[in-house]
């Protein structure tokens, strides 16, 4: 079925780096368990954020699928005048969760294996566009696909050397209010099979993430908290 809309692509920032694990696990077989448990923190704390994105877009668009350490959103049009305004309100509200969550989760670096030591490294960046795709309805599963969709996912393949950023097309930008278009600075990217596009972008450099109330707490205080905070999502995994 033939459809038009927004498209938006949250990932997470930093996530390559952030799971190091092919060396470890060529070790003999403490390698191996070390690089199991690394590996289950890092899903634990990836899931944790993307989590609390999809909290903050999925009530204005609708969640379409997880891409490993992205999540994939489209809403299709609406008599709802403003809703390119709405969905970069919900951006900004994912974008100002994202870090508080990483803050709270500060505690983590308690554990000492490289995830949760680098995990105050990740940061958030968003891509979006406005056109057209085609949704296919396979079981209980919704299938987008079309060149626009194509276009969507090349927009995370660009120079830009930030890693916290907000990526749209001409089509979105020209749906968003004057005020908005404020945050944006025109930009032409060279991206693969789409030669050179026209764009708009809005960097977010903040600061490192700090917690006082990590801080504040011995380190046996959060190594117990984070013990329990990976316990527990080690027990849900299990019932679920």
């Amino acid at each position: 079925m033939s459809s038009s809309g927004f498209l938006l692509i949250a990932d997470i920032s930093g996530y390559t780096d952030f799971v190091r694990l092919h060396n470890l696990k060529k070790k003999p077989v403490f390698g191996k368990f070390m690089a199991s448990n690394f590996e289950s923190h890092a899903t634990t704390i990836i899931t944790d954020l993307l989590e609390t994105v999809i909290d903050n877009i999925e009530p204005t668009m609708k969640l379409n699928k997880l891409e490993g350490d992205a999540a994939f959103f489209f809403a299709e049009n609406t008599k709802e005048k403003n809703l390119g305004d709405n969905i970069v309100s919900a951006m900004g509200k994912a974008n100002d969760a994202f870090m508080k969550r990483v803050s709270d989760l500060l505690f983590v670096q308690a554990c000492g294996c490289e995830p949760c030591t680098q995990s105050k490294n990740l940061r958030l960046k968003i891509v979006a566009h406005k056109g057209n795709f085609s949704l296919n309805k396979i079981r209980n599963f919704e299938e987008l696909s079309g060149e626009d969709v194509i276009l969507t996912h090349r927009m995370l393949k660009n120079d830009i050397k930030s890693n916290e950023y907000w990526l749209v097309t001409e089509n979105f930008y020209k749906n968003i209010s004057q005020a908005n278009r404020k945050r944006f600075t025109k930009i032409t990217q060279n991206l693969e099979s789409f030669n050179k596009v026209k764009l708009n972008l809005a960097e977010f450099n903040g600061d490192e993430p700090k917690n006082k109330k990590v801080e504040s707490r011995s380190r046996l205080q959060n190594w117990l908290i984070q013990a329990g905070y990976f316990g527990s999502a080690m027990l849900r995994k299990k019932s679920s």
